[in-house]
């Protein structure tokens, strides 16, 4: 079971990513963007096209052959079959999906993107004509329980700290072309979202560290006023590189990343970090021990598993007969 609390976050409206200036994010203006779009054309050419371009003529041969003749306005709805309540992501996915299929439907909301579903609850009514509905529908059901997994596993997350002031972040360890979904789904469970990709902003990690020879060497290539353009992350594995962060680069790091450290060597690092930069957690972190991590005092938990593990929302669309 989940509480019903909604939650905002500090990341800039519809780009959801850490920025040196950030506002909240609100999902009353969020949308979709030409990425969603075109990942969202790719999904229908799949079903819908006999080849591998993007095609306008798309065809469902069943429906062709039942629906020829048939044009009755019918209502569908999108239901929970999951077995426990769930955490619901897509509005603008649904809508996106049907206006590319249809300029006659009706599409009434049921829940808003954040709100807990419990199960065989109905989350959006479509009235359109048969074809459309049996059209969309696996492709509108296979975004919805794909994001609700996220939005859903990324709450279980939340709400096992909700007693702390530890926040929940996501990774780049995202479906490919789905990052900008999958990062709002993150928001809609309670998440706080990381950088969107390398462009915006800077994370220097083991790999950097060691091929420039330091944490020193890496800090040193770095303008003094870095902060004014991007971000800046660092990773550390320990609390020499920690120390060395704290000597040479405080004045440049927006946050520090104590990775793959035990809850005590955590602690420790949170504490030398006092007054200086927010600290983040990162490595291995799951339902299990992220109390546990949570009560150190780190600022945030990155989290991968949220995007690339979490399990599918059971849905389903039933034609309403009546």
């Amino acid at each position: 079971m989940f509480t019903a609390t909604l939650f905002t976050i500090a990341c800039p409206q519809q780009t959801c990513h850490i920025t040196a200036k950030s506002d909240k994010i609100n999902r009353m203006t969020w949308q979709i963007n030409d990425n969603d779009k075109q990942l969202i054309e790719i999904a229908l050419a799949e079903d819908l096209s006999d080849n591998t371009e993007i095609s306008k003529a798309y065809r469902d041969i069943t429906s062709d052959y039942l629906f020829a003749d048939h044009s009755k306005t019918q209502k569908a709805s999108i239901i929970s079959k999951h077995y426990d309540d769930f955490v619901f992501c897509g509005r603008a996915v649904i809508e996106a999906i049907l206006s590319r299929l249809s300029d006659n439907y009706v599409l009434d909301y049921v829940v808003e993107d954040g709100a807990i579903v419990s199960p065989g609850a109905s989350v959006a009514i479509i009235e359109s004509d048969s074809k459309t509905l049996v059209i969309a529908e696996r492709t509108i059901l296979n975004f919805l329980q794909h994001l609700c997994g996220i939005a859903t596993l990324t709450r279980q997350f939340v709400d096992k700290i909700a007693d702390t002031s530890t926040k929940i972040l996501d990774t780049r360890k995202t479906l490919p072309g789905f990052r900008h979904l999958d990062k709002y789904a993150v928001h809609c469970g309670g998440g706080v979202n990381h950088r969107m990709g390398l462009y915006d902003a800077i994370m220097i990690k083991d790999n950097h560290i060691d091929a420039l020879g330091g944490v020193a060497q890496a800090m040193a290539k770095l303008p003094d006023d870095i902060l004014n353009h991007y971000p800046v992350i660092v990773e550390v594995r320990d609390s020499e590189q920690l120390a060395q962060l704290i000597h040479v680069g405080s004045h440049k790091v927006s946050r520090v990343l104590l990775d793959n450290m035990s809850t005590r060597k955590l602690a420790a690092g949170v504490k030398l970090c006092k007054n200086v930069f927010p600290t983040e957690a990162s490595g291995g972190i799951n339902l299990e021990n992220i109390a546990a991590i949570a009560a150190t005092g780190v600022d945030y938990a990155s989290v991968g598993s949220i995007t690339h593990s979490a399990a599918s929302i059971d849905l389903s669309m039933s034609v309403d007969i009546s």
